[in-house]
């Protein structure tokens, strides 16, 4: 299966299909060597489900079929959205719709979370901390008080100005729960997403590289500049760009540091002891991931869309552990999860998640898996 037509199906099973992923995958599903590669693909995502609940594959393959060529035909006619947008519930195994569908899937009884939400902070250079609210309108000043870009709700817009001859330091920090944008002063735009630090220039400095440093996860667009690379800095690792788009995810919890470039290129050097190694290059669709425990960069082709659907507000995971699954739910919905279950966190899983709140998260985890779970003293407790 080409790249294409696996990112047509992933998109269709998460309800962001396109006219044209639908045509693509009725024209590829029509031919007769094609159907056992989709049947095949489906069932390889169901053979981690419990036996429990072991699914009937061919019967939803079978349904999936009839629903592609069936919502093709419909956008062709115009009777519904080009972009196939359902108010439904994500995907679990990629057949967990099957189970919301009939209303099988129920928020488990008892307390609810109540997160305490966080504010959005800036930290200037004197040290002063500023809140961010995400409601808000109006103009950003320096420590001094100049007038340097101006807010619009959950993003800062800094002013395109003539660089300075000293860089002057912010540092924004996005809690759990939250998300939020930044448009650096050369134009370069930045999505920060939940649990999230980032420390930049209010002003880059003439004729040197523009740097940032980065705690958490971040998406660059990088305005182009030959005379002045962009240099992300995280922890042990360094991604040099001219410009670019690309994604970093380094929580100080993970144990590696990821690098995915979706366009352009980007040079990724790790620094061992103080002594920069030999960078790396990596072209469109790469990962590079930088193991803390060797320093080793190693590199691999991937689907860029699991690692920026984050962007869009989801969550996709493709043969994760239910160890990185979970930190990125409390992420996400700003909570507490306690997992006494040491085997469930070693198990893999393919999910997609989307409007769904982290109750029906939970139980569709516990439909699937069938784990045991309370929520106490606002916190949720796996056993």
């Amino acid at each position: 299966m080409n790249q294409d037509i696996e990112n047509s199906i992933i998109r269709y099973l998460s309800h962001e299909a396109t006219l044209k992923d639908l045509e693509l995958l009725n024209e590829w599903i029509s031919a007769d060597e094609n159907l056992p590669i989709f049947e095949s693909y489906v069932a390889l995502h169901y053979q981690t489900i419990s036996a429990v609940n072991e699914p009937d594959v061919d019967k939803i393959t079978k349904t999936l079929l009839e629903r592609i060529k069936k919502d093709r035909r419909a956008s062709v006619r115009g009777r519904i959205n080009p972009y196939l947008k359902y108010a439904a519930i994500g995907l679990l195994f990629f057949g967990l719709a099957y189970w919301f569908k009939r209303g099988d899937v129920k928020e488990k009884q008892g307390y609810s979370l109540v997160s305490e939400q966080k504010e959005v902070v800036i930290e200037l250079e004197d040290g002063s901390v500023a809140a961010v609210d995400p409601d808000n309108k109006g103009e950003l000043r320096d420590a001094q008080g100049e007038v340097i870009g101006y807010q619009e709700q959950s993003k800062l817009i800094y002013t395109h100005t003539p660089v300075s001859d000293k860089p002057e330091y912010q540092t924004i920090k996005v809690p759990y729960g939250q998300k939020f944008n930044l448009v650096l002063s050369d134009s370069t735009r930045v999505f920060l997403n939940a649990g999230t630090s980032l420390r930049y220039p209010v002003k880059f400095v003439k004729d040197s590289a523009r740097n940032v440093y980065l705690t958490g996860e971040a998406y660059f667009e990088v305005t182009e500049d030959k005379k002045r690379p962009f240099t992300v800095s995280a922890n042990g690792v360094k991604v040099q760009v001219l410009g670019t788009k690309f994604n970093v995810s380094h929580y100080p919890e993970d144990e590696d540091i990821n690098t995915v470039l979706v366009s352009g290129s980007v040079s990724l050097w790790s620094t061992d002891m103080g002594r920069e190694k030999a960078p790396v290059l990596l072209k469109p669709g790469d990962k590079g991931e930088w193991v803390k425990d060797s320093g080793e960069i190693r590199v691999e082709k991937v689907n860029t869309e699991l690692y920026t659907a984050w962007i869009k507000g989801k969550l996709m995971f493709r043969n994760t552990s239910f160890l990185k699954i979970r930190r990125a739910l409390e992420r996400r919905y700003n909570t507490k999860i306690v997992n006494n279950n040491t085997t469930l966190d070693k198990q893999r899983f393919d999910a997609t998640f989307d409007v769904e709140t982290i109750e029906q998260v939970l139980e569709a985890f516990n439909r699937s898996y069938d784990i045991d779970y309370e929520i106490k003293d606002n916190k949720i407790i796996i056993n």
